[in-house]
């Protein structure tokens, strides 16, 4: 080596030594400047550096005990000047989350639960700077989030840390870390979504992964087959036979045979060699639960056309049978004009719904100016709510006669009466407690800007209570999270879904729920068979239709109905149901399947029974006996039958959640047993055994009126 190479990597190195001395000068200016000048450099750091994880216990307020404690587990997240908590250590997504700016952290002491042991508690709260609280105003402070653990070590570390990130929060070191960190997801947001179009796709003659979403269009280009490239064997063949020197003339071959020579020549014992290891890995077979791909895609398109197969061939001996039922009527307007309750029930009874909905109105009106005194005003709300109710009830049960019609109108009185009470229960505290619902409303996320400093009595008009009367929803407050437009493409297709879930239920119960009940009424009366094989037999033809019915309903509903006014109203909360399906309990399916109702009956009649005094275990009995009686009362009025067996099979979930919780804790490793027995309970046994029981009633019972009419004449 020379000394003129000497001198040149001697330069390199002072070059290079200079650039890290330079890095190192700027991440020291970044790190002073990290804090901010409100808190001092030291409470900064340390605020914007307090991270920590782990699980804890957070107080349930959305949820009804079912028997068991509100204090749900939950894995929790402290970093970054913001707390997160998921439902465990491998959620990606969290399920509620706050920034601490504004927000103070408070030591709730300590409690005990039924067996003694001590957890202690501290609550994250909306913090008013401008006004000194004293210690009893702040045990009244409504708490976003409330922890507790059972160690207090714990709690003191994990007050200490928020605490520093509250102080950290509030420093200009802070904003603009914020400012920073939303341009760094910004830019991830971007990476993630030009890695999703270049995602390959699954190996070849494999069907791609079970995604239950719209697949990401590739552009034409990408379509197209790359041309090939010789092998490296291919290429190595060639360059020896170069070499060698008997050399092949090629000057009076076309070139397709010049490709079958080459194909000839790769075929030898250096591109294809017998001993080339076949086995080169230890893996399980795709079929063991421990392998490390699964995908069943093609057994679920095996599993639909054997199904639509075999219902098909169902339908084909259901019409070859009693022929092609199925028929569609529209009223005309004179008998619209002739019989408005008959024929057009919903609107009708919409006319006389939307009266008890003003008068609500104007009863609160006056209650919150102060012209009305206070329990005159609650008795004039109750009556007027109860007697929403109680008028389609007369209607319905005398001057109804089909079933689904009174269903139907009795089905939305019954949601008015809801909506109703929920409004005078929320107004009577927002009445008697102003100004302490600012904590509340930090809660809520995606507000119409017009909306966001609205409070009692501002919220008091009739836009607002027929907003609510319209909305998805059964629980009031002042404000709804909402969408900041109407898209009228997604409205129209909703319609068209609906449409088609119309039609096919209603060719279900015309041609396959309609015959097999009279059927049933048949074999009943001629007597050839014991009652109870005959009522097996026609349960089990009923029990597959009556699942695709209460599927249908559940779709048309629940997915289409109420997402149809939540986007004609911008109503932002659309979970009107999770993942019930997968329930390994009962109780999670009563949680899960219907939110709108859950959330009503957790805080209009569950939180009050707790406030009496009254134990989680009897608050779930008067739960259940609500349920059970509006569970009756929906179908033995229409059907003008008064029967038990709505209100015994609502019962009956009690010792069924007692069971499927039991099967759940002594198996954990077969959550799906309990799945099992969920869908065995409540669509093939449950579902078809109410139906049958009450058409046999109902039909009895109109037959019983046709011979009294006969006697008479």
């Amino acid at each position: 080596m020379t000394s003129s190479d000497d001198e040149d990597g001697a330069i390199e190195l002072i070059s290079r030594i200079k650039s890290l001395e330079r890095e190192l000068d700027l991440a020291k200016e970044q790190l002073e400047q990290y804090g901010g000048k409100k808190s001092g450099k030291n409470v900064s750091n340390r605020g914007a550096f307090a991270e920590k994880r782990g699980y804890l216990f957070k107080w349930a307020d959305r949820s009804i005990g079912w028997g068991g404690s509100k204090w749900a587990l939950r894995f929790v997240v402290l970093e970054s000047g913001r707390l997160r908590y998921f439902g465990s250590h491998t959620d990606t997504q969290p399920r509620y989350g706050v920034m601490l700016r504004g927000l103070g952290i408070r030591d709730d002491g300590w409690k005990t639960n039924a067996s003694g042991a001590k957890f202690y508690v501290f609550s994250i709260f909306e913090r008013h700077d401008d006004d000194a609280k004293t210690d009893n105003s702040l045990d009244n402070t409504v708490p976003l989030l409330r922890f507790s653990t059972p160690s207090s070590a714990e709690k003191a570390l994990w007050i200490d840390l928020i605490s520093s990130a509250i102080a950290y929060c509030e420093t200009d070191g802070f904003l603009e870390d914020e400012a920073a960190r939303g341009e760094e997801l910004a830019r991830r947001q971007e990476e993630e979504k030009t890695m999703a179009k270049a995602m390959p796709e699954s190996r070849d003659e494999t069907l791609p992964p079970l995604y239950f979403a719209p697949p990401i269009s590739k552009p034409k280009g990408l379509t197209q087959r790359l041309p090939s490239v010789p092998s490296f064997a291919k290429r190595l063949d060639h360059e020896q036979k170069d070499k060698s020197k008997l050399k092949r003339s090629t000057s009076f071959q076309t070139r397709a045979k010049i490709r079958d020579l080459d194909k000839a020549e790769a075929r030898s014992k250096r591109s294809y060699p017998a001993s080339k290891p076949m086995h080169r890995e230890a893996a399980s077979s795709l079929l063991s639960p421990d392998a490390k791909t699964q995908n069943f895609r093609g057994f679920l398109n095996l599993g639909f056309l054997v199904l639509l197969l075999s219902n098909f061939r169902l339908l084909l001996e259901n019409i070859r049978a009693h022929g092609f039922a199925f028929q569609l009527t529209i009223p005309s307007v004179g008998d619209i004009l002739h019989d408005p309750w008959q024929h057009f029930p919903l609107v009708t009874a919409a006319c006389f719904q939307l009266g008890f909905v003003t008068l609500a109105f104007g009863i609160e009106l006056l209650l919150s100016r102060g012209h009305l005194d206070g329990y005159l005003g609650m008795l004039l709300h109750y009556t007027n709510a109860h007697t929403a109710l109680a008028m389609p009830l007369v209607v319905v049960w005398t001057m109804i006669d089909h079933p689904a019609v009174g269903f139907l109108l009795l089905f939305h009185a019954v949601i008015t009466w809801m909506k109703l009470l929920s409004y005078i229960h929320a107004n009577e505290d927002y009445r008697t407690s102003r100004g302490q619902h600012d904590d509340t409303k930090r809660m809520i996320q995606d507000l119409d800007p017009l909306e966001m400093d609205m409070t009692y009595p501002d919220n008091v008009s009739l836009g607002n209570i027929l907003y609510f009367w319209c909305a998805p929803t059964l629980t009031y407050q002042i404000v709804f999270p909402k969408y900041p437009r109407i898209r009228w493409w997604k409205v129209f297709t909703i319609l068209s879904r609906m449409a088609a879930v119309v039609m096919v239920s209603s060719f279900l119960v015309a041609q396959v729920v309609n015959p097999t009940l009279a059927g049933l009424l048949r074999d009943l009366e001629a007597g050839k068979e014991q009652q109870i094989l005959i009522f097996v037999k026609y349960w089990l033809k009923l029990s597959i239709t009556s699942t695709y019915l209460w599927l249908l309903i559940f779709y048309g509903y629940f997915h289409l109905y109420l997402n149809l006014f939540a986007e004609l109203l911008r109503f932002g909360d659309r979970v009107f149901y999770r993942d019930w399906w997968n329930s390994a309990t009962a109780s999670a399916f009563w949680r899960l399947w219907n939110m709108p109702v859950h959330y009503w009956l957790v805080r209009h009649v569950y939180f009050p029974c707790i406030r009496l005094k009254m134990g989680k275990a009897f608050a779930s009995i008067v739960v259940f006996l609500l349920s059970a009686v509006m569970h009756e009362v929906l179908v033995s009025v229409p059907f003008h039958v008064i029967r038990p067996w709505s209100f015994l099979g609502m019962m009956l979930q009690m010792p069924l959640v007692a069971l499927t919780k039991y099967l759940y804790r002594s198996n954990p490793g077969l959550p799906s047993l309990g799945n099992y027995l969920f869908w065995l309970s409540f669509c093939l046994v449950g579902q078809p055994m109410a139906v049958l029981l009450y058409a046999v009633d109902y039909q009895y019972k109109m037959r019983m009126g046709e011979a009294d009419v006969q006697s008479e004449l």
